[in-house]
């Protein structure tokens, strides 16, 4: 029983907070270790570690994230979590997520991503947090400059 009421408080807590303004959105610090997992003719797969910070006053564990990424407003791939992450409070965490490339927009585009050295990488999906068997939907939104080199081993394939 004790353990019931537990659970049902920390849940209301979480809920609860989640609708404070107190509840701050992680922020995104890097991206690091992009690395090809898989080359085909229509998709290639690359594995991709997005840090970010967790400023809030407690943790949660990420349960699946899915979303599509953007370079310079064109069409990348979609992103998929690779694994599920436990995200500690006040801490940097890392999610290793999976993309998806689509390889004839990024033929396309693959002149133009090379003559820069910084490209517009803007990132729109969803995530799904737990906390004490509970599970909330959170839009996930970045952009901002990232490097190009960065990006090479995939554009480079």
């Amino acid at each position: 029983m004790k353990k019931g009421i537990f659970t049902i408080t920390t849940a209301l807590v979480f809920l609860a907070a989640c609708k404070t303004s107190n509840v701050q959105e992680p922020e995104f610090r890097d991206i690091k270790d992009v690395r090809l997992v898989n080359v085909g003719v229509l998709n290639t797969t690359a594995g991709v570690d997005l840090i970010y910070y967790n400023p809030n006053n407690f943790g949660v564990e990420l349960a699946d994230a899915r979303g599509d990424v953007y370079v310079d407003g064109q069409y990348l791939g979609r992103f998929n979590l690779n694994d599920k992450v436990n995200i500690g409070k006040r801490k940097e965490f890392v999610i290793p997520a999976l993309v998806s490339v689509d390889n004839l927009g990024l033929i396309k585009n693959q002149r133009e991503i090379y003559k820069k050295k910084e490209v517009t990488v803007r990132i729109d999906g969803f995530a799904r947090l737990k906390k004490a068997g509970f599970s909330k939907e959170i839009p996930v939104k970045y952009e901002g400059m990232q490097s190009v080199d960065k990006f090479r081993s995939i554009v480079s394939h």
